[in-house]
């Protein structure tokens, strides 16, 4: 199976209206695409027509699509008001989603900021991921998928072996999975310019 090769597309001025040309023009196999601003935390409630034609065009195209929750998102903060926009955030990612037809919502792993809030910032990651995932699995609706990030600061995954403690931060939970971003995996330290590495 050859692997899909898209990227992110625009969304500005109505979904269907800027991504399917974006889609077209980039020979796109697979969409990734922002429901709310990717650095602030308004939620969008998007436009119910704009969301109807960017269905039937992503299926008409035969591309999935993926949505990729705002950039702020980090249920590690130590700052109880982040963790709370961050969910807030993820379940607004979820709905938009589902009604879109995407088959995962992408999310940063998060960071606990400093060393003391490690086990803290996984019970978060706990207390307010179960809930979701499993409002989502018993929905059908996409699954979430957690980033790694390209470390710095207290990333709670950066790495790949630190997404065992994520991951069971959830008890393995099946409708969490994993959005391998090769850029970050390199900026972290792991050589994935060949193939034995």
């Amino acid at each position: 199976m050859q692997p899909l090769i898209g990227a992110h597309v625009p969304a500005a001025g109505g979904l269907a209206k800027s991504a399917l040309p974006y889609i077209d023009a980039a020979g796109a196999g697979v969409a990734q695409i922002f429901v709310s601003n990717p650095r602030g935390w308004a939620l969008s409630e998007g436009d119910p027509g704009q969301d109807e034609a960017f269905v039937a065009g992503v299926a008409e195209r035969k591309v999935p699509s993926y949505i990729h929750a705002s950039l702020l998102v980090n249920l590690g903060s130590p700052t109880p008001a982040t963790v709370e926009r961050s969910a807030a955030t993820l379940e607004h990612a979820l709905r938009r989603g589902a009604e879109l037809g995407a088959r995962g919502v992408v999310f940063h792993a998060g960071s606990a900021v400093h060393d003391g809030h490690v086990a803290t910032a996984l019970g978060q990651v706990r207390r307010v991921l179960l809930p979701l995932l499993d409002s989502a699995a018993e929905a059908g609706g996409p699954r979430l998928l957690v980033e790694p990030s390209a470390g710095g600061g207290r990333s709670l995954v950066a790495r790949v072996e630190q997404l065992a403690d994520y991951l069971d931060a959830v008890d393995g939970h099946p409708w969490l999975g994993v959005c391998f971003d090769t850029c970050h995996a390199w900026a972290a330290g792991h050589d994935v310019a060949t193939r034995a590495a």
